[in-house]
């Protein structure tokens, strides 16, 4: 790759990055009238599709809100990390195996529910971080299919 579109990609990727971060930690604060650890229960999820099986579930709904609020959350988590898996392997070299985009995913995505659990500015989820690296794995798929320039 160029050096003028090596620039370009990183640059777009900053801005992702950024993009990401405003929409991940821009949330209220802690709710009112319950305790830091009360408030870090109700936002942890270590059941592995739990989220997703609630979510699925909602998608039969007949209420409009709540299919809406299910296909966000499901196929919004996918999205939303496609970029990463395209641009980690595009930008840095020693990341061109599809194992070592993931595994930098997952510490990546890692870190920032643990983030959002302890600053209470979202939950940490399990089926967040499945979501999300189904989401990096199709990225990384995208940049495979990329011709050679």
């Amino acid at each position: 790759m160029n050096a003028g579109k090596k620039k370009l990609n990183t640059l777009l990727f900053g801005v992702y990055c950024t993009m990401m971060l405003w929409l991940l930690f821009h949330r209220a604060g802690p709710a009112d009238g319950l305790h830091y650890w009360e408030q870090i229960k109700m936002s942890i999820n270590l059941i592995p599709l739990h989220t997703v099986m609630r979510y699925v579930r909602l998608l039969d709904s007949s209420r409009p809100v709540l299919v809406r609020l299910a296909v966000i959350n499901l196929f919004g988590n996918v999205i939303m990390f496609i970029p990463l898996g395209f641009f980690l392997p595009l930008i840095f070299a020693r990341l061109r195996r599809l194992w070592k985009t993931l595994i930098t995913t997952l510490l990546s995505i890692s870190i920032i529910e643990i983030l959002q659990l302890f600053t209470l500015l979202g939950s940490c989820d399990i089926d967040d971080l499945i979501l999300n690296l189904a989401g990096a794995a199709i990225g990384y798929g995208l940049y495979r299919m990329m011709p050679e320039s």
